[in-house]
């Protein structure tokens, strides 16, 4: 057990704390935690002149700043595209171990944790704050301040020149913030969104209202963003996650508002269907092929893959299950690979080890005649080692920089946080529910959706097709939902292979079996929160302590809300108290 020394003083400035290191012991997580634009500043901007969006006065910037916050912008404007470079490589990569691996990704049904340390922790549902309020702080203190500057830059300076970028921005905000309101439900928004100073006691916005502004923003941008008639592009360099292809930021935008549109999809039938629809018709559209995901490659994979080659900064996924031995593979995630079809699950050969000692993982050598398995999440029963569970198919007896099909999650591996496949499931569900300018039957996309994440995965048509045609509803060996007509059960169809598709995104895995209750996970063995019952399914992360104790004021109290409190979007739990499923009903 290693202790992570924080020497506490805060000293209050505004919303931002300037933190030295107050003595907190915390459970051994060592494993895992270890180019200029010179676009002319002139001419200066001209409040008003072409933004379509002037009438959302909630979402907009001020129109005028002061000379002197101008002249400020105006000297720093040079590294710009700098700035924008470490937020859109930044966003969810950060200390990705505390702040998703041992929640969302666990929460998710992805994966179990592998470390007696960690069962008292964010694993076994005990909110931990050195880990989980790193996700808070990250977004708050890091990517709120240089979307700050990136804005009112891109604003203020030269509103003309920089139009597309001041626009992407903003999306990539949204996306970051979906993640955020997704996780704790309501949250300090506004003030962030429109860059201006923030109180002491800054205010909370209702989840709602945060989906509501975040959908404007959607259509804001997509209306005013127009690829190639601005003087200013960002460098591939610069843009980590499009490398400033402006047309690509469009379709990721219009494919972000269609998944917040199904997200709302039970609380606001109505609001929902107007938003996938727009989002589905838009100039642009949605994702057309793979070359539209929105990733994030690691720093260190070779420059001629987008990434810096700069000996660090690995995909964490990678670092969590094989470096570390510190996540397996869950049950949840065994049983689907092996039971959704009549064959094993391609996917999960080219992912996941058998269990194999990890000396003998370390120089290529795997107990092939071994069975994949995975560890019940919340089980006691494991030991930090790669002989029981099976962990991440990693090649470690070559370079780090280099991938292989067939060692799939390789160090230098893209983190894919929503990718094709994901589009056209999402497209499933919204021709389930009747939504227009979709022009495919749900079934139609459904296949697509499995067909694209193979192709994802570079295995063969040959395999998919093998896999579609075991798959039990059309083998015979459960009804098929889509030749009966009945939606709730298509609707599971169509999650739980987007929910194979998404892994390891346990951000939007997780979010995504709080909204529709599939796939069918499994109970969690040890909740050690004494607020979520003990048969029931997590639904929050709590808000972090430095909230409750300097902004008790707005943040909701214990006694109102908690980790088993649902989300505003979350109509119903998932389980009954007795731990038997709810009825679902996902068409209201």
């Amino acid at each position: 057990m290693n202790l992570y020394m924080k020497h506490n003083i805060i000293f209050k400035k505004g919303r931002f704390f300037i933190t030295l290191l107050s003595v907190v012991a915390l459970f051994s997580c060592t494993d895992g935690f270890e180019t200029l634009n010179t676009y002319p500043l002139e001419p200066p901007y001209v409040p008003g002149s072409t933004d379509p969006g002037q009438t959302d006065n909630d979402i907009n910037l001020p129109d005028t700043i002061s000379k002197t916050e101008l002249n400020s912008l105006k000297q720093g404007a040079n590294s710009i595209g700098a700035l924008f470079r470490n937020y859109s490589y930044q966003g969810l990569v950060n200390d990705y171990q505390r702040t998703t691996n041992l929640t969302h990704d666990i929460y998710g049904g992805y994966f179990a944790t592998n470390k007696v340390d960690f069962l008292n922790c964010s694993p076994n549902y005990i909110y931990t704050d050195g880990w989980s309020a790193k996700r808070w702080d990250h977004f708050y203190k890091e990517r709120c301040a240089e979307y700050k500057t990136l804005a009112r830059t891109f604003k203020y300076v030269n509103s003309e020149a920089y139009r597309n970028a001041y626009y992407i921005t903003r999306i990539y905000f949204v996306f970051l913030t979906s993640t955020m309101t997704d996780t704790y439900g309501d949250m300090p928004f506004t003030p962030y969104l429109q860059c201006a100073s923030i109180p002491e006691k800054v205010p909370y916005d209702t989840q709602k209202v945060v989906y509501d502004k975040m959908l404007r923003i959607l259509k804001q941008a997509t209306d005013s963003i127009k690829p190639g008639k601005c003087s200013f592009k960002f460098s591939s360099s610069e843009d980590k996650c499009y490398q400033g292809d402006e047309e690509k930021w469009l379709r990721f935008a219009n494919t972000l508002r269609l998944r917040l549109a199904l997200r709302i999809s039970n609380i606001d039938p109505v609001r929902a269907k107007q938003e996938g629809e727009a989002a589905l018709t838009q100039t642009y559209g949605v994702m057309k092929s793979q070359e539209d995901r929105m990733k994030t490659i690691p720093a260190y994979a070779p420059v001629a893959m987008g990434g810096d080659n700069d000996g660090g900064n690995e995909n964490e996924v990678a670092n969590c299950s094989f470096r570390y031995v510190d996540a397996v593979m869950s049950k949840d995630l065994e049983l689907a690979y092996k039971n959704q079809s009549n064959i094993l699950d391609p996917r999960c050969e080219i992912s996941w080890y058998r269990p194999t000692p990890m000396e003998l993982l370390s120089v290529g050598i795997e107990f092939t005649e071994q069975d994949y398995n995975g560890c019940e999440i919340g089980s006691s029963a494991i030991e930090h080692a790669s002989d029981v569970y099976s962990v991440l198919r990693v090649n470690s007896t070559d370079d780090k920089s280099i991938l292989k099909d067939d060692y799939w999650f390789g160090y230098s591996r893209e983190y894919l946080w929503l990718g094709y496949s994901e589009c056209l499931f999402l497209k499933a569900e919204a021709a389930l529910r009747g939504w227009g300018g979709v022009g495919q039957t749900p079934e139609e996309l459904f296949k697509e959706g499995i067909r694209a994440n193979f192709d994802y995965y570079h295995l063969p048509a040959t395999k998919a097709t093998n896999y579609i045609n075991g798959l039990k509803i059309y083998s015979g060996a459960i009804e098929n939902p889509f030749a009966t007509g009945n939606k709730e059960s298509q609707l599971e169809q169509i999650i739980t292979q987007k929910w194979l598709s998404i892994f390891p995104n346990g951000n939007e895995g997780w979010a995504e079996f709080r909204r529709t209750d599939y796939p069918r996970l499994r109970n969690h063995l040890n909740n050690l929160d004494g607020n979520i019952p003990g048969k029931k399914f997590i639904n929050r992360v709590r808000y972090p302590n430095d909230e409750y104790d300097y902004n008790p004021e707005n943040v909701p109290s214990f006694g109102t809300v908690n980790q088993s409190t649902r989300v505003w979007w979350d109509v119903e739990d998932t389980n009954a108290a007795s731990g038997e499923r709810n009825s679902i009903n996902n068409f209201r």
